[in-house]
């Protein structure tokens, strides 16, 4: 419960700090405070720039990027229709296994309470 309240307390004040800093306010704002984070920022990146050795991949152009988050969109909603198509059956394999493991665990438990009434009359 303590670790859910840390989580939320700091949850709240990052959503809290961007909303009193004007984050979520018209594009104007948003891309002043952009520039001011970059500038506060820049020399501290080009000194850990510096201390990485490895060079990031430039990244993909804009028509790129627009076709790869289409052909994705496409593949998850392909892949969700798929789910919503397979559910009754899936959602049938699944009560049958249930049934089954139900009926198997019954059968179990009545014939082990069954041998126990029989162990007690022998004696």
């Amino acid at each position: 419960m303590l670790r859910f309240s840390i989580k939320s307390a700091i949850l709240g004040s990052a959503v809290y700090y961007t909303v009193d800093k004007g984050v979520w306010k018209d594009s104007q704002t948003t891309s002043a405070l952009y520039e001011e984070l970059e500038k506060g920022v820049s020399p501290y990146a080009g000194e850990f720039k510096k201390k990485i050795p490895y060079e990031l991949p430039p990244l993909p152009s804009s028509d790129r990027l627009s076709y790869l988050f289409k052909y994705y969109w496409n593949c998850g909603v392909k892949a969700t229709f798929r789910f919503l198509a397979d559910l009754p059956t899936h959602s049938t394999n699944a009560a049958i296994r249930s049934y089954e493991y139900i009926s198997s665990s019954l059968d179990s438990s009545l014939s082990s309470a069954r041998e126990g009434e029989t162990d007690k009359n022998n004696k």
